[in-house]
């Protein structure tokens, strides 16, 4: 039902004040509200809501009273505003007279310092004759507009010599409710800290509507109208200190729109008496705030600590499973030893009397029998730790997603200070406290906030001593190989589960002809003159390992080595199961790496283009990378820290090269060479173990 002639006019008037916090009330203290200026807030904070369903004449309405009351709970439940401060009118109570009383009795109660909250659920009409649009009282008629609140009577209570208040905030959820904006519009600056101080300083006297001079819907989500859905959610997800109605409106219009064909307003209430620039502002008490940290921090504790559990338990049951498939292949051997001991009697002078075909015959049985149980344990124990691995990757990947949800909103927030005009003064402050938020961000250059999200993710970059960067890759479980319909595909690239237990840290791009030169003392690549920042090939897996030996030595570790070809798949993909660590399509795939279609017959530096998710360059081209693991058939089952077959005389190529087109270059491709073979193309990357 629409709410004109079926309309809920929701107004609600903000005038923010002080009032002492309910919980410190119950231990006899008072809170020292602090304003945006740092100063002590002297007034109270009222609010007054109005909301009717059960009209005489004019039709019922589902939703206003719900409405008034969810305004009201979210404001006293999470802003400094308190029940001794919150008049109250609803259906029967909310005739014309009432509502004036109630209006004369904030004039004589609020105070210069004070602020009011007004919200008004109900029809809302405009006048056919006058063209002024009016509340409508429960005993109202549909016709007599006598008994009607005009906007021009409740504008004469909002004036600043009437109730006296330092802010006014009107906001009307109505058909017709842009009536209050046949006036002067002000537009808004940036909302930043100190746009907020200079705000509260001002008198204010603003409105918020549900849409201009058209009907607007009682229904919406659960028992609310869309608009006061949206006014809710925006005040009950606010995390700031301060909020103020300039930017608490398009949370509040986005959703609304998006849902209804109507376009909540905006403005100032013209001739009431606010100050061009002023603003109430929303106290959110600190309270509710550390009560939803405690509750988050708890949260993810939890998650932390059942994770942590679930990897225990895997590495537990992976032992207690293994000891019993151990413990029955054993027994399966003792069998076979006395069937042999038997054949051997038959036929000489030391067969006993029980070698015969019964005897052998329960003993093939039992062998059967035996074979079939350490078979169905197996399957058993791959079913179970395929679970589990199940499990802990999705632990993984929710903590990983609320990370990744807090370090946008954060990031959000800086550069919404960094963009605006008035943020000049604030946008170093603003990027220092982001990254001491995030210390694994520390050193990245302001404003990146794309490396800042990838570090505060995945962790920082760790650099050794011949200018290598590695990130650390998260253990976890992925489809290796590619499904039966993906384009391009070859069919050495059997889909099959893969899970990798332990994180590692991977070279953030191709090894280098510099770094090479830094620790073998040569230049072996064919490309010489692409500089030192192009990848070192011409390199042979027996040149790969010399190389990793003498820079283990002279790091005094060993921890570098080639990945393993899943470790390389899982690095690049980075979570994806499409084409490419991007997408399916061939598009975009100059913007992450070089091929036959781009590179001009040639390689380039490295790091150019676009990384993964993970922070790896060149995944896709450039150069081909050796791998550690022979070159073989995939497993037909599931595998946990695979290392390719034992024999063998090729090893694994994977990514691509500036020669291939976009089907070697796929995360699924794979490569292959003999250890001492050298090519143009073929270069590699390291991983450092933890």
């Amino acid at each position: 039902m629409k709410r004109c002639i079926g309309f809920a006019l929701v107004l609600l008037v903000a005038l923010l004040v002080t009032s002492p916090d309910v919980s410190a009330k119950k231990r006899g203290m008072s809170v020292r509200l602090v304003s945006p200026s740092g100063e002590q807030v002297k007034g109270n904070q009222w609010l007054f809501v109005i909301g009717i369903n059960t009209y005489i004449e004019w039709p019922r309405l589902r939703g206003a009273v719900a409405d008034a009351k969810s305004v009201r709970d979210v404001l006293v439940s999470r802003y400094h505003y308190t029940e001794d401060h919150v008049v109250e009118l609803y259906d029967e109570q909310a005739t014309r007279r009432n509502i004036f009383r109630k209006f004369r009795y904030l004039a004589r109660k609020v105070k210069k310092d004070d602020s009011l909250v007004i919200f008004y659920a109900g029809h809302g009409h405009i006048d056919p004759i006058t063209k002024e649009g009016s509340w409508v009282p429960i005993e109202s008629s549909t016709t007599d507009p006598s008994a009607w609140v005009t906007n021009h009577d409740i504008k004469n209570y909002l004036k600043v010599d009437a109730i006296k208040a330092k802010h006014i905030l009107l906001i009307s959820d109505s058909c017709f409710a842009g009536d209050f904006f046949r006036g002067k519009r002000g537009k808004m600056p940036e909302v930043t800290e100190k746009v907020i101080r200079r705000a509260y300083e001002l008198t204010s006297r603003q409105v918020i509507t549900s849409g201009g001079l058209e009907p607007v819907v009682d229904a919406g989500f659960g028992e609310n109208s869309i608009f006061t859905h949206f006014l809710i959610r925006a005040l009950q997800e606010n995390k700031k200190p301060f909020l103020v109605p300039s930017e608490l409106f398009p949370d509040i219009k986005a959703g609304v729109a998006e849902n209804a064909e109507q376009f909540p307003r905006f403005g100032t209430l013209t001739g009431t008496g606010g100050q061009q620039g002023g603003e109430l502002v929303f106290f959110l008490k600190q309270s509710s705030r550390a009560a939803e940290l405690t509750a988050e921090t708890l949260e993810r504790s939890e998650e932390l600590e059942r994770l942590k559990r679930m990897v225990e338990e895997d590495v537990r049951a992976r032992q207690r499973e293994a000891a019993e498939i151990v413990k029955r292949e054993k027994e399966v051997v003792a069998l076979d030893a006395q069937i042999a001991a038997i054949r051997e009697r038959l036929g000489t002078s030391a067969a006993r009397s029980d070698d015969n075909l019964d005897t052998m015959l329960a003993m093939v049985k039992r062998k059967e029998v035996q074979q079939r149980g350490i078979f169905d344990l197996k399957k058993q124990s791959d079913v179970k730790e395929a679970n589990r691995n199940a499990e802990i990757e999705r632990l993984r990947e929710q903590k990983r997603k609320r990370l990744i949800v807090g370090v946008e909103d954060d990031i959000y927030k800086y550069e919404r200070i960094a963009s605006s005009p008035f943020g000049d003064e604030m946008k170093e402050a603003a990027w220092k406290t982001l990254v001491a938020k995030y210390p694994q961000a520390k050193g990245i250059a302001v404003g990146d906030t794309e490396r800042l999200m990838r570090a505060a993710v995945y962790g920082p970059k760790k650099v050794n001593s011949i200018g290598m960067e590695f990130v650390l890759i998260p253990p976890g479980t992925f489809a290796m190989g590619s499904p039966a319909d993906e384009i391009g595909r070859y069919s050495d690239e059997r889909h099959h589960r893969v899970t990798l237990t332990n994180g590692f840290y991977l070279q953030t791009t191709e090894v280098t002809q510099k770094q090479w030169q830094a620790v073998m003392g040569e230049n072996p690549s064919y490309f010489r003159t692409c500089g030192d920042r192009c990848p070192v090939e011409s390199v042979s897996l027996n040149d790969v390992q010399d190389f990793i030996r003498k820079l283990n030595q002279s790091e005094g570790a060993d921890r570098y080595r080639l990945p393993t070809e899943a470790e390389w798949e899982y690095a690049a993909r980075a979570r994806t199961t499409t084409r490419f660590n991007f997408g399916d399509a061939d598009t975009w795939l100059s913007e992450y790496g070089w091929y036959a279609k781009n590179s001009g017959g040639k390689i380039h530096a490295v790091g150019q283009k676009k990384p993964n998710i993970w922070g790896l360059y060149d995944m896709h081209g450039n150069v081909g990378e050796w791998c550690q693991d022979r070159f073989g058939r995939y497993p037909l089952d599931s595998v946990t820290n695979p290392s390719g077959p034992s024999k063998g005389s090729n090893r694994v190529i994977r990514g691509g090269s500036w020669y291939y087109g976009p089907r070697y270059i796929r995360s699924a491709n794979r490569g292959r060479g003999s250890p001492g073979s050298r090519s143009e193309d073929v270069g590699f990357r390291l991983l450092k173990t933890q």
